[in-house]
């Protein structure tokens, strides 16, 4: 919303300018000048796309979205008004294609990737629910591994992007209370905080580490 706003805002007080600029110098022609064949096309441009201020928006707007070549705007401006408001034009196309253009499009992309973020989350607990129906609330290590080659498993690893190579750790990481066996939330907890690149394993297994570490120093002091 906030970008859009600001796209206005610009648009418009660009367009009050060259208005304004456009108006002043069209009242300042003669009829010699306006009949003037060599002129009479170009007036003629201004007029169409800088005649009034609504008029000049819609022109700064397709300028910049592939409505119009902004540079048939451009050639009126420079070689009748002023150079310097060509320059203006010029500006304002760089400005909000190269800047303001890009803002928006990172906002739409960033909103696609969050959605699909979303629904990848929710695919993954969906299949993490399939692999549970099958066995009792909780799984040991024999039957976790005897659902490693099942096609929800599989897959299940897949979407996480972690190699199920390493299942036994992995079962190990899961099983945070160490009762040789993991329930669903367990098992979706566990996995999801594994989901990624390498990163988010090591530091799980870090972690585990940590917590082993810290159990059996507190064994040695007692």
């Amino acid at each position: 919303v906030w970008t859009v706003l600001l796209m206005f805002l610009i648009i418009y007080s660009v367009s009050l300018c060259i208005t304004q600029l456009v108006t002043d110098y069209r009242l300042a022609l003669t009829p010699e000048l306006r009949s003037d064949p060599g002129r009479a096309a170009r007036i003629d441009d201004l007029e169409r796309y800088f005649g009034s201020l609504l008029r000049c928006m819609l022109s700064l707007f397709e300028a910049i979205t592939g409505g119009m070549d902004w540079d048939t705007l451009v050639v009126p401006l420079m070689e009748e008004v002023s150079p310097a408001l060509g320059a203006v034009l010029v500006i304002y196309v760089a400005i909000a294609v190269l800047a303001i253009m890009n803002v928006v499009t990172g906002v739409f992309v960033d909103s696609v990737l969050a959605s699909a973020k979303a629904d990848k989350e929710q695919y993954l607990l969906n299949n993490a629910r399939e692999i549970f129906k099958t066995v009792d609330e909780e799984m040991d290590w024999a039957a976790f591994q005897g659902k490693m080659e099942t096609p929800q498993m599989l897959e299940f690893f897949r979407g996480i992007d972690v190699d199920p190579s390493e299942a036994q750790g992995i079962f190990s990481l899961i099983d945070l209370d160490e009762s040789g066996s993991i329930n669903a939330d367990e098992f979706l907890n566990g996995c999801v905080k594994l989901q990624g690149p390498s990163k988010a394993l090591e530091t799980a297994v870090l972690l585990q580490e940590v917590r082993s570490l810290r159990r059996h120093i507190a064994s040695m002091e007692k």
